[in-house]
C-alpha cells in the first residue's frame, strides 16, 4: 500500500476528538484506528509493541547504535471544529483552477494564495462537508512510509520509536503517553504543514472555562431584579482587547481566542484559548481576565464570574535551545535532499510542545497540510512524498 491509500485509509475513521475522559480516550472510534495501526506496526517486526487503555500506541523497532534512537510521533484524533464523518477525499491534479467543493464552497488562490506553490502537484481534498484529516493522519502515512521504505530497501538505520497518539487536539494527548517506556531521547513530530518550514517555537497557552451564575426571574417581572448570565458574560468578553482576536492577530502576536459558550439566563458557561509565544506575556494575559472578572463581580455586588485556569503548555523553544544538535540533524537532512530548511514559530502547539518539558525535546517537522481544521483543508502530495525522502534520511544510517 503507497503513501495515498495509506492515507485515504485513515481518514475513513472519524476520530474526532470531544471532551478529555478519565480512563479512555475521548472518542471510542479512535481506538479502532489506533488498533487498525497496531497492527500495520506488527508487520515491521517492533521488538516491543503496546498500546495502552487510552488508544496511544509505542512501537520500538531495533536498528544501529551509530546514531541516537528517536522517536517520531503524529496524532490519530482530528479536530472537533468540523466534522470528520464520512470523509470523501478527492485526489486530483491541481492545475490552478479554482476546485468547487460542496455547499457553494470553493478552494481557490484568491482565498488561499499558497495554493500557487502547489500548482501541477497532486493534492488530496474533502468533498466540503468535513474537514479532511490531514492533521494528523498525513503524519502517520509519512512515518509508515518512510519507514516501509527503508525496511524494503534494506537500509541501515537507527533504533526508531513511533508513538501515535490520541486527543492532541484537545490538549491531553501527552498525559496519556507513559513516560516510563520511552527510550528515546529526542525526536520529531510529524505535525506541521508546508515543508519547508521546520517548528522549533510554539504558542505557550492556556484553557481558561468562564462559569457565570446569573439570577432568573420572569421577564414580565424583572426590572432590578434579573442577572441575565449571558449579558454578564458578555461584559466580561467586551472587557478583552478586541485586537487580541485570533482574526486580528499574526506572526508572534498573542490572542485571546473565545472557543464557545453555551447557557441561559440562570448559569452560562463559556470556554477560552489564550496564546503567546512569551511566559510573562500570557501570564499578564492571564491576570488581565482575572482583575475584568474581579471589576464585572464588584458591579454586580456579588462572584457571578468565576474563573477555572488550566495551563496546557509552554514554548518549547527554551527547551530546544539547548539541543542545537537536533537543529543541526534536521539541517543536515534537508541539505542532502537538495531543499534548505526555514524556522518558524508555529502559531499553536503539538505534542512536541508538552514532551519537550518531560525530557523528549520535539520539534515539529511538515507534513504538506494546508488549512486544518476546516472543510478547505488539503494536502499537498508531492510535499508529503518530500518529507517522507527527508524522514528517511534522518532515519539511516550511512555505512
Amino acid at each position: 500500500m503507497g503513501f495515498i491509500e495509506k492515507f485515504k485509509s485513515y481518514v475513513k475513521y472519524e476520530t474526532t476528538s470531544t471532551e478529555p475522559k478519565e480512563n479512555c480516550c475521548s472518542n471510542a472510534i479512535m481506538l479502532d484506528l489506533a488498533y487498525h495501526l497496531f497492527s500495520e506496526l506488527q508487520k515491521l517486526k517492533p521488538y516491543e509493541i503496546s498500546i495502552n487503555k487510552f488508544g496511544v500506541v509505542d512501537a520500538k523497532l531495533a536498528g544501529s547504535n551509530k546514531k541516537e534512537p528517536i522517536c517520531l510521533l503524529a496524532h490519530i484524533d482530528t479536530s472537533n471544529q468540523v466534522s470528520g464523518k464520512n470523509v470523501k477525499p478527492i485526489v486530483e491534479k491541481y492545475l490552478g483552477k479554482t476546485i468547487k467543493l460542496k455547499n457553494n464552497k470553493v478552494l481557490s488562490e484568491k482565498d488561499f494564495p499558497y495554493l500557487k506553490k502547489s500548482k501541477n502537484h497532486t493534492i488530496v481534498h474533502s468533498d466540503g462537508t468535513t474537514l479532511l484529516g490531514s492533521d494528523d493522519k498525513s503524519g502517520i502515512a509519512i512515518i509508515l512510509q518512510a519507514i516501509e521504505e527503508i525496511k524494503k530497501e534494506k537500509k541501515e538505520h537507527r533504533e526508531i520509536e513511533i508513538i501515535f497518539t490520541t486527543d492532541e487536539e484537545i490538549g491531553v494527548d501527552a498525559e496519556h503517553i507513559s513516560r516510563e517506556i520511552v527510550n528515546a531521547k529526542y525526536g520529531y513530530t510529524l505535525d506541521g504543514g508546508d515543508i519547508d518550514y521546520a517548528s522549533i517555537e510554539t504558542f505557550s497557552a492556556y484553557g481558561v472555562k468562564v462559569e457565570v451564575e446569573g439570577k432568573s426571574i420572569h421577564p414580565g417581572e424583572a426590572k432590578d431584579k434579573m442577572v441575565n448570565a449571558s449579558n454578564v458574560f458578555i461584559a466580561f468578553h467586551n472587557l478583552l482587547p478586541e485586537k487580541l482576536r485570533p482574526e486580528n492577530t499574526w506572526k508572534k502576536e498573542p490572542f485571546y481566542h473565545l472557543l464557545g459558550m453555551k447557557g441561559h439566563e440562570e448559569h452560562l458557561e463559556a470556554s477560552y484559548i489564550v496564546r503567546s509565544f512569551d511566559e510573562q506575556e500570557i501570564k499578564d494575559m492571564i491576570e488581565l481576565m482575572k482583575e475584568n472578572a474581579k471589576r464585572v463581580n464588584s458591579k454586580l455586588g456579588y462572584n457571578a464570574l468565576n474563573l477555572v485556569i488550566k495551563r496546557q503548555y509552554k514554548n518549547m523553544k527554551a527547551v530546544l535551545d539547548k539541543h542545537p544538535q537536533i537543529q543541526r540533524e534536521i539541517e543536515e537532512a534537508y541539505k542532502k535532499c537538495g531543499r534548505r530548511v526555514k524556522y518558524e514559530a508555529v502559531r499553536g502547539g503539538t505534542t512536541g510542545s508538552r514532551l519537550s518539558y518531560m525530557g523528549i525535546p520535539c520539534p515539529n517537522l511538515g507534513t504538506g497540510g494546508y488549512n486544518f481544521h476546516g472543510v478547505y483543508e488539503y494536502l499537498d502530495v508531492d510535499q508529503a512524498l518530500e518529507m517522507i525522502k527527508i524522514l528517511k534520511t534522518i532515519i539511516a544510517v550511512e555505512k
